[in-house]
């Protein structure tokens, strides 16, 4: 919904298209979250099926099909700018899934998939903050790129935390004498989800 909504707001500072939008998005973003040419165009497709935006009679000499804002489209932008996001349905961790299940398997080194992750983590964090003391911006969209370096290398600190977070919860979990071993369940299970498992989130309607 960002990336819909930040192109939005970009079509609100005046008429453009596509290509122009995918360049601006990186510009102001920094390439940490690079979006192709055909993910634009269907943002912009499903904001003029929505009436936020609509085809402009502007062209340029390339036939490029310029969009505009209409005045819904200000409106949802003003709600997007005005409005915290919601983070409810927190995206899929790749890392989490990973060492849940590495940690109910039989024979896994779960200690060791924990440090190979966390070396990893570390070394990703040092790159990262490398680049956030790199240089002081001096323009808006450096200032904008900055931003999100910054959002990733908080992120990568928590990851190193809750990596630690884990090993220690496994070592106390071995020392109570916790069986960590889940061996399969063969009973066919239920239609529909499991009972406590919550509404379903984007991962899952992609999957």
């Amino acid at each position: 919904m960002s990336v819909r909504s930040g192109i939005l707001a970009m079509v609100a500072q005046g008429p453009t298209y596509g290509y122009l939008l995918r360049a601006e998005f990186d510009r102001r973003t920094g390439t940490a979250w690079p979006l192709n040419v055909g993910q634009v165009y269907k943002a912009l497709e499903t904001l003029e099926r929505d009436g936020l935006v609509s085809k402009s009679d502007q062209t340029d000499a390339a036939g490029h099909v310029f969009y505009e804002i209409t005045a819904a489209g200000q409106a949802a932008v003003a709600d997007w700018l005005g409005n915290a996001e919601s983070s409810a349905q927190p995206s899929r961790n790749d890392v989490a899934i990973k060492i849940a299940i590495a940690a109910t398997l039989p024979g896994v080194d779960v200690s060791g998939v924990i440090r190979t992750q966390r070396q990893a983590a570390i070394r990703h964090l040092q790159q990262l903050t490398r680049a956030s003391s790199a240089a002081v911006p001096t323009t808006g969209d450096e200032l904008g790129r900055q931003l999100v370096i910054d959002a990733i290398l908080f992120d990568a600190e928590t990851e190193v935390r809750w990596l630690d977070h884990v090993a220690a919860r496994i070592a106390a979990a071995a020392r109570a004498g916790l069986t960590l071993d889940v061996p399969l369940d063969s009973t066919p299970p239920r239609r529909g989800r499991p009972a406590g498992s919550g509404r379903t989130t984007k991962d899952d309607a992609n999957d």
